[in-house]
């Protein structure tokens, strides 16, 4: 299989953000979330659960909601304004006032024709997204005190909302409050804050309070039906199940109790809400709770989206339920292979990184070697003032340095003393590369230099490709291949190592092969009923390796426009244990002393898939059959991979960032009596 020296890198201090907000499409079987830095991620459940768009946080920016009405997604907060995002750009479409103060909650109506938003001023602020613009409405009658839950009911007509020691309902057509239901305190000076509520298609209002409580009351009478006091603090979020039969809850108390409307006896007609379940997985508040499909997804602050079985018609059993870890799916570290350096991306800056160097080796699996001199911060790269980065690239020789925002592409050349490199006092030289005059160069979501470092390739915001040519003085841009009318955004960029081929990959699921030294289309991979969530070219020959989000991998010759032999004759008959696996393959690699072996990366194992030894068995168990008699090795000694990457000798680059080190970045949670303390 091969042996490998590691540069094990944990000095990434990557910080993720909790989760404010989650909000579900079933039409497209998509769901967004949002973060507290104000970024939003667009997750796909038919892809098992891929994260398939991230648009970056925007300083001063807030989301404490999330809406969509068909493909179109929106968003409120605290700056004011409700915004309708560019799922193409991958940033906001257009942002309209309420003129009623920062915005605490967004609900849509059934038809998906209008949005209604209530302030911290006390109104219900209603907008019109029907003639494919969002454009300001008008106002519902003012109330003492903010407004911080709302929704809609199915008839149109009502809109339920949540304030401080009330709940009103508002007629849409007059504006004005049909009923107002007073909401108990639980000392006589402290307020009751409703924090969240849901109205059922037979005018049952679900309420969730600062008491930890938990109401279901009567619409039509105002009265209340049931109360349940389910968390020991505030009750934050609350979800409705699509057939109005189940309720989850949660907030500060993280624990998600579930209630059921059932029959009180058998063959009665009479149904009452009932406490049901109680999950708990959450180790922080939860913030965001919605039902997908048959599934309960929960999140909030310790920065995890939790999963659960609903039903029995489910992948996953009832009460089996999975973690996905809030590292995302796009490569925030780039290795300078020969220059041997590390670019890790923050969202408002960049550092370069020297690694460490030894000249000891040993025979012993897993022995610390002793380094010669220690890795080295050299450039520490702030991004404009306001902007958050998007994607950076860093050429193998070190040479050069790039980054987009949402506004534009900024490169760097930096050089240094190479004498100096172990020295305490290291200075380097960062000069900006100014774009030739007349030169249109896009803002980019991916980008890759290619070997020679003299050029640079980058997958635009609207889905175009541009080739530039890169000197010490100047970008020019050579070529751009242009996008389709109904364009995704691109995913996946590959360059080959003789920077004659570009492969990307976007959300229809395609993949599209160019030649940059003719500047014409190849080719198109033949489509694989899945995303593609990896890939790669060998430095060896001519081939470009793709893992799909189903876990199938194919293998390519660009030269000849076929699946290699090896492909054809194992991409459909991997081990059934490999395409059951939960997590993706985000990053494949071959090793450069050996054609045979790939490389491959998923969030908690590193893999070796070495092609000259035998093919496993369909049925072969590949997490308790270590053995070297087939081609699949597997390695669990890191949690959760950043990037790995092997040098051109026998080393490898293993970046780390632990769960742990991710926990110590949390505030305090609730603290709750155990049994035996």
């Amino acid at each position: 299989m091969g042996e490998f020296r590691v540069h094990h890198v944990r000095f990434f201090e990557y910080v993720p953000k909790a989760i404010h907000s989650l909000a579900y499409e079933p039409t497209h079987k998509k769901f967004a979330l949002s973060r507290s830095d104000g970024s939003v991620e667009i997750w796909s459940i038919t892809e098992d659960w891929y994260q398939e768009k991230i648009i970056p946080a925007s300083e001063g920016f807030s989301v404490e909601a999330l809406v969509w009405q068909g493909k179109r997604l929106y968003s409120a907060g605290l700056d004011g304004n409700v915004t309708e995002y560019d799922l193409l750009r991958l940033q906001p479409k257009i942002s309209v006032a309420s003129n009623g103060g920062p915005v605490w909650c967004l609900t849509s109506n059934s038809e998906g024709t209008q949005l209604a938003a209530g302030t911290e001023e006390g109104c219900v602020v209603l907008f019109d997204t029907e003639t494919g613009v969002l454009e300001y409405h008008r106002s519902l009658d003012r109330q003492e005190g903010r407004i911080l839950s709302i929704a809609w009911h199915s008839a149109d007509g009502v809109i339920v909302t949540g304030g401080v020691d009330n709940i009103r309902l508002w007629s849409v057509s007059s504006g004005h409050a049909l009923q107002r239901l007073t909401v108990g305190r639980q000392e006589r000076n402290k307020e009751t804050i409703v924090w969240c509520l849901a109205v059922t298609s037979d005018m049952t209002v679900v309420s969730g309070d600062s008491r930890g409580k938990t109401c279901f009351w009567n619409g039509k009478q105002g009265t209340l039906i049931k109360s349940f006091q389910s968390h020991k603090s505030d009750v934050y979020c609350m979800a409705v199940s699509m057939d109005e039969k189940n309720v989850i809850t949660s907030g500060v108390d993280p624990t998600v109790m579930q209630f059921e409307y059932i029959q009180t006896q058998a063959n009665s007609e009479w149904k009452t809400w009932v406490r049901s379940s109680v999950r708990m997985q959450h180790t922080h508040d939860v913030r965001a709770l919605a039902f997908a499909e048959n599934f309960i997804l929960s999140a909030g602050v310790d920065t995890n989206l939790v999963i659960n079985a609903f039903d029995h018609g489910s992948k996953l059993p009832p009460h089996i339920w999975r973690k996905v870890s809030p590292i995302p799916t796009t490569r925030l570290v780039c290795v300078a292979k020969k220059a041997k350096m590390l670019l890790l991306r923050y969202p408002r800056h960049l550092e370069v990184w020297t690694l460490g160097h030894t000249n000891r080796v040993s025979d012993k699996n897993g022995e610390i070697l002793s380094l010669k001199s220690k890795p080295v911060k050299l450039v520490q790269l702030l991004a404009r003032t306001g902007s958050c980065i998007v994607c950076s690239a860093i050429s193998s020789d070190g040479r050069y340095v790039a980054y987009s925002d949402e506004k534009g592409v900024r490169l760097y050349t930096m050089s240094m003393d190479k004498k100096d490199v172990i020295s305490a006092e290291l200075k380097v030289d960062l000069r900006r590369i100014k774009t030739s005059p007349g030169e249109n160069v896009s803002p980019a979501h991916r980008m890759v230099f290619g070997e020679d470092g003299c050029h640079l390739v980058t997958a635009t915001n609207t889905a175009e490709i541009q080739v530039l040519d890169i000197t010490e003085s100047n970008v020019t841009v050579l070529h751009t291949f242009r996008s389709s009318n109904d364009a995704e955004p691109i995913h996946l960029l590959s360059i080959s190592s003789d920077s004659v081929y570009v492969a990307v990959a976007d959300h229809h699921s395609e993949i599209r092969l160019y030649n940059i030294r003719t500047n014409k289309h190849v080719c198109n991979l033949p489509a694989q009923g899945s995303k593609p969530s990896a890939m790669t070219f060998s430095p060896h020959n001519s081939y470009i390796v793709v893992a799909y989000c189903n876990h199938q991998v194919f293998e390519f010759d660009v030269k000849k426009r076929e699946f290699t032999a090896w492909s054809r004759q194992y991409s459909h008959h991997f081990p059934r244990a490999w395409s059951k696996r939960y997590h993706k393959i985000t990053n494949i690699a071959f090793n450069p002393r050996s054609d045979q072996q790939l490389l491959m990366e998923e969030e908690l194992t590193f893999i070796i898939i070495d092609k000259s030894q035998p093919f496993p068995d369909k049925n072969v168990n590949l997490e308790s059959d270590r053995r070297e008699s087939h081609g699949f090795h597997l390695c669990n000694n890191y949690k959760y991979i950043m990037c790995i990457e092997p040098l051109s000798d026998d080393w490898l680059v293993v970046v780390e960032r632990t769960p742990l080190a991710i926990a110590e970045q949390l505030p305090p949670a609730l603290k709750q009596k155990k049994f035996g303390t």
